[in-house]
């Protein structure tokens, strides 16, 4: 099997080290500076506590010289239409193509741009960021939950759960995906949004005065979104992901807030954008979100 894990980011730097570890034919797909020391240097992973490291050679490029039997897509979201394009044509015949992006539009883009490809879409979780050249792993277990979207679904989840098994990352097939991004989406825009509104790490938004409300307030939102759209989220699920960012570091932050603090492109279009975005489209009026993208613009500068 050939693989591409296009984006050389911490998620997919870890990626492609975990599955170049498992003896797998991989090929990152880098630009820049990264693409420059990832043809000389191994990717290295550390732990956020210290407790462990690891050297794993990977080869890089700055292009896909297909075909490939799976291509995994770990681009941010405002680079997504660049990284699918450049994919046309690259697949092997059966091949498939994974979406790790926040929010829930990426499996109809990457269907719309690669018409006829098996396309899965992918729920990750688990705190990756690059600290200087290495990719620092910190909390939370990773983990994928996956399903297809567009194609034979059989053939394409079993061809992503191959590839992935050996790599570190716990990879299931989920039997509806949507809904599982629906989750993810909640606790990505929600917090991300909140923690970037009152300016504390992710892993101090329910610590901070009225964090904990606003947070819960904004996935009720999301969640009552889901509902309009046709994905039933409720207050089991809120309570659910509330427990989950109980377990985060105090430390955490996830990659949106990083990237709106470093003045960097974000995912926001995707995040805090999307939630009025969709609202619209389904006749849905975004009260928190409202608040949150105001408070937000006043403490920084949105790319």
């Amino acid at each position: 099997m050939r693989i591409a894990v296009i984006g050389a980011g911490a998620i997919g730097s870890a990626l492609a080290a975990g599955i170049a570890r498992a003896g797998a034919d991989v090929m990152l797909v880098a630009r820049g500076g990264r693409l420059a020391l990832l043809r000389t240097e191994p990717v290295r992973m550390i732990s956020d506590s210290g407790a462990w490291e690891q050297a794993v050679p990977v080869c890089a490029a700055d292009d896909l010289a297909g075909p490939f039997d799976l291509a995994i897509c770990c681009v941010k979201t405002p680079d997504l239409p660049e990284a699918l394009t450049a994919l046309h044509g690259k697949l092997a015949p059966g091949g498939a193509m994974l979406t790790l992006q926040n929010g829930v539009e990426a499996p109809k883009q990457a269907a719309a741009i690669l018409p006829g490809a098996a396309i899965v879409a992918g729920r990750m979780h688990g705190f990756f960021e690059l600290d200087g050249d290495a990719v620092r792993h910190a909390g939370v277990a990773p983990s994928i939950l996956l399903g297809c979207t567009h194609g034979a679904a059989d053939q394409a989840e079993a061809l992503v759960l191959q590839a992935l098994a050996g790599s570190g990352i716990a990879a299931t097939a989920s039997p509806d995906i949507v809904r599982a991004l629906w989750e993810k989406f909640m606790l990505a825009a929600c917090l991300g949004s909140t923690a970037c509104a009152l300016g504390v790490p992710a892993g101090q938004v329910c610590a901070h005065p009225g964090g904990e409300a606003l947070l819960r307030a904004a996935m009720a939102e999301v969640a009552a979104l889901a509902r309009v759209a046709g994905v039933q989220l409720d207050a089991a699920d809120i309570a659910a992901t509330m427990a989950f960012v109980g377990t985060f570091p105090p430390e955490a932050t996830t990659s949106f807030q990083r990237d709106l603090l470093a003045g960097r492109r974000s995912e926001y279009a995707a995040l805090t954008g999307a939630v009025p975005r969709l609202a619209e489209r389904y006749g849905f009026t975004p009260m928190v979100f409202r608040q949150l993208d105001a408070m937000i613009h006043a403490r920084l500068h949105v790319v």
